[in-house]
């Protein structure tokens, strides 16, 4: 069974947390090894736990790498998706709770099984010389605290990469449109029809809410059709692709209107339920060379 684009898009950004944990983890072991030596006033280079220092990356890199596929994967493919609609701020609280629950039990178990099992399961109290070491330890709490402020960080960029779209986010962090350039695109030009009749009935609150869900609905068909969303104007979205992928083997610029309707035809009860009518739309293509580039301070 073939996966579908939006999924691609999903495992990609998986693999994307996952090795900025990777990198932020094998950094992290190498500063660890970086201590003051007092007797010498001076910095010193030394492994901890008397581990070779291969031991030692080895053991740093395996918490960030788990925990990217297994904490990326949770966070890309449910709560994400669940919390979709829902305000910036809960989505930051809801997921820095789960992600301060899922490290602080990642780093004990690490921290458990290659360096503290012996003194925990010889000592006359194990529960709380396992407290002491793997909770309320310096080292612990400091490792904890520097890897929430990575999962903030790495919740931060996976939103201002989803509103730049799949690709663009990129291409701006290279540059590639400081200086404009002609390029081919095919456009889709999408549009609820009759809206200032509906924004009448609905009032102006009630209208946006609608409008947002109809956006909302129609965003998998357009990604599962390999498109970018380039903007919103008013009740209209504005899609984009390379010629290639507009009309390669799937024709996915001319399938994605259909794919929107089959969307919207299964949400029609839903509308219907919540707005009293259901949206209907209309859509233009086009194709030719535009001027792409960054405009606008």
């Amino acid at each position: 069974m073939p996966i579908s684009p939006k999924i691609r898009i999903q495992l990609y950004q998986v693999l994307l947390i996952t090795l900025f944990w990777v990198l932020c983890g094998a950094f992290l072991a190498l500063y660890k090894c970086v201590t003051y030596d007092p007797t010498t006033d001076k910095f010193v280079f030394l492994v901890p736990q008397g581990l070779s220092l291969p031991h030692f990356v080895l053991i740093n890199l395996l918490g960030p790498a788990v925990g990217g596929l297994l904490g990326g994967s949770l966070l890309t493919f449910y709560l994400n998706e669940h919390l979709r609609n829902a305000r910036y701020g809960v989505f930051l609280v809801v997921n820095t709770v789960f992600f301060f629950v899922f490290i602080l039990t990642l780093n004990s178990l690490v921290s458990y099984f290659f360096y503290y099992r012996e003194q925990i399961t010889s000592s006359r109290e194990p529960f709380a010389a396992a407290v002491g070491l793997l909770l309320l330890d310096p080292y612990a709490l400091r490792n904890i605290i520097t890897w929430m402020l990575i999962v903030v960080l790495t919740l931060l960029g996976l939103k201002v990469y989803e509103k730049y779209g799949p690709g663009t986010f990129l291409s701006l962090l290279l540059g590639r449109y400081h200086i404009a350039n002609e390029v081919a695109r095919v456009v889709l030009f999408v549009d609820i029809s009759d809206s200032t009749g509906i924004a009448e009935k609905l009032g102006h609150i009630r209208f946006f809410d609608f409008v947002r869900d109809f956006f909302k609905d129609i965003t998998d068909p357009i990604l599962n059709s390999k498109g970018v969303i380039y903007q919103y104007v008013g009740d209209e979205v504005t899609v984009t692709w390379s010629p290639k992928r507009a009309f390669g083997n799937s024709a996915d610029a001319l399938e994605c209107y259909f794919r929107m309707r089959e969307k919207m035809a299964r949400r029609e009860t839903y509308y219907l339920q919540r707005y009293g009518m259901a949206p209907s739309f209309k859509a233009a293509l086009h194709t030719g060379k535009v001027v792409a580039g960054e405009m606008g301070v």
